[in-house]
Order: C-alpha cells, then sequence, then structure tokens
C-alpha cells in the first residue's frame, strides 16, 4: 500500500509538473525534493531536470507562476511568518536582475499596495466617527469689539498717581 501510494504521488507530481525535460545548466546544482524518507535518495525527485522548472519562453513562463503562486500562497497567507518569507523571496529572486528591472518590480507593488489600501478603505465604509460630528467652530469677530480697550484706563491716571 506504502508503495502504490508513492507511485501515485510521484504520477500526481508528474501530472502537474509535466514532461521531465533535461537540464540546460549542467554545472547548477539539482534541486530535489524527497517523498517520505529524506535519508533514502532513490525517492528524491529533481525539480531542476522537469521542464517547468526550465523556462524559455513567455508561455513558460506564466504556466510557471500559475503553478507556483497556488502551491506557496494557498493556506500560507495567513500564517504569522508568510510576510518575512514573501519579503525575503522577491528580496533572492531579483538579486541578479538590473536595477531598472527591479524599479519595474517595485512600482508594480507599490500599485499593488495602493489597491489594497483602496480596498480596506471601501471595505470599512465612510462611517463617521462622534467627534467628526460633534466638531465645534469658534468665529472671531475682528470688529470693532476685539480690540482692546485703552482709552479708559487713561482718563483717570495722573502723572502722580502710580498705585
Amino acid at each position: 500500500m506504502r508503495r502504490m501510494e508513492k507511485e501515485a504521488d510521484l504520477n500526481n507530481a508528474a501530472d502537474l509538473f509535466g514532461e521531465i525535460g533535461i537540464s540546460k545548466n549542467r554545472s547548477a546544482k539539482p534541486i530535489t525534493v524527497n517523498e517520505g524518507d529524506a535519508a533514502d535518495p532513490s525517492q528524491a525527485i529533481d525539480l531542476s531536470a522537469m521542464k517547468l522548472f526550465n523556462p524559455t519562453t513567455r508561455d513558460q513562463f506564466v504556466t510557471l507562476r500559475e503553478t507556483l503562486v497556488p502551491l506557496v500562497a494557498g493556506q500560507n497567507t495567513s500564517k504569522a511568518h508568510y510576510g518575512l518569507f514573501v519579503q525575503e523571496l522577491v528580496r533572492s529572486l531579483v538579486k541578479d536582475l538590473s536595477s531598472e528591472q527591479i524599479k519595474k518590480i517595485a512600482s508594480v507593488v507599490t500599485t499593488a499596495s495602493n489597491e489594497k489600501m483602496k480596498e480596506e478603505k471601501a471595505s470599512q465604509g465612510t462611517k463617521k466617527t462622534k467627534a467628526a460630528k460633534t466638531k465645534t467652530t469658534l468665529n472671531a469677530d475682528r470688529g470693532v469689539a476685539s480690540r482692546a480697550d485703552t482709552a479708559a484706563y487713561e482718563d483717570g491716571l495722573e502723572d502722580d498717581d502710580f498705585m
């Protein structure tokens, strides 16, 4: 039963990742995933040899993205360390890109952030707080009534009168 389960898992992985191709980059260390027992190398799957992980065309990169996003994000988005993971993943992914390409990626992330903030504001609604409803204003009149009346004090004082 255990052998049949492993074969079924391998068949599902093969269906998911497509046909296994030959890696053009032979100097790179193969990326392997062990099914079950990590000490048993016969159970390792070489992901770098799969055609899915060696994209060359735009459509192949789209397929790679559409495959990886649900696997990585999936149920992980609500976990505490997911945000830090994404930050470090993006940093590692853009390390070898030019500064111009990184600026474009940063612009896309900024746009996504702005859209998310608009969605969050819209979902909160436009409720006015009690403080905003009871705001009072002071209207100061700059007319004659607000000037200091100095004439009334000068009438009663003489030069000799000091306290």
